[in-house]
């Protein structure tokens, strides 16, 4: 009682999560161990002490390595199959506001002059914007693409259809881009080129102490997006 009074916790004592709560918890610090060190880098102990439980604990919710995996994969990646690294980010004012910062007109709004279009360049920007802002998880990401190019690894399909589900859902927006890349087939050029070219500066950024992620998608853009092809539809 006299606990209860004072507010006082042991500091021994767990805290009580819901079922969803404890399975958020868990896959937020399997996806941190796993950029650290892989999928199959740790142990479940180590796991099991992250998140304050014991491995039978933690068996209760995680019965092995491949259902963790799984986990995380259904808790960072949407529903679609596609990763959210390339979810293409559009422009919302309130999430502006909510993060205390105004949206400059040439990084942030990726709506072009053209009604109802959105220009690529601006939303390629943004979307590497956004990943510089969390490099655990494209860390995350670079291990899990190549563990998954495994085919018993749990992410493998997943890995397996990427390509497919991205360039489907680019090809799906409503892009205002130069005359040349209107066609179906020059679009879907374009989006591969600058699709591996993504890739390769995520990468790169992991191991590039010199210069960041934003430096090094500066320099790709000047090549994928030149001028004056892009002038006006960046």
């Amino acid at each position: 009682m006299a606990d209860e009074q004072s507010g006082f916790r042991p500091i021994n004592r767990r805290r009580r999560l819901s079922p969803e709560a404890r399975r958020a918890q868990i896959a937020e610090a399997a996806a941190d161990l796993i950029s650290r060190y892989g999928s199959y880098g740790f142990s479940m102990q180590t796991l099991a002490d992250a998140v304050g439980l014991t491995v039978p604990g933690l068996a209760h919710y995680v019965r092995s390595r491949e259902e963790l995996l799984t986990l995380v994969i259904e808790r960072y990646y949407d529903a679609s199959g596609i990763v959210p690294e390339y979810v293409i980010a559009e422009r919302t004012d309130s999430a502006d506001r909510g993060r205390g910062r105004a949206a400059s007109d040439d990084e942030s709004d990726v709506r072009s002059d053209v009604e109802g279009l959105l220009n690529y360049p601006a939303s390629m920007r943004r979307l590497v914007e956004s990943n510089a802002r969390r490099p655990q998880m494209v860390n995350l990401f670079m291990r899990l693409s190549i563990e998954a190019a495994d085919p018993n690894h749990p992410a493998h399909d997943l890995y397996a259809r990427r390509h497919r589900k991205v360039l489907a859902d680019m090809m799906g927006k409503p892009w205002n881009l130069p005359p040349q890349y209107r066609d179906p087939e020059a679009m879907h050029d374009l989006f591969v080129t600058v699709f591996f070219a993504m890739d390769g500066v995520q990468e790169q950024s992991l191991t590039n102490p010199d210069e960041t992620m934003l430096d090094l998608w500066s320099r790709a853009e000047r090549v994928l997006f030149p001028s004056p092809i892009w002038d006006g539809y960046r």
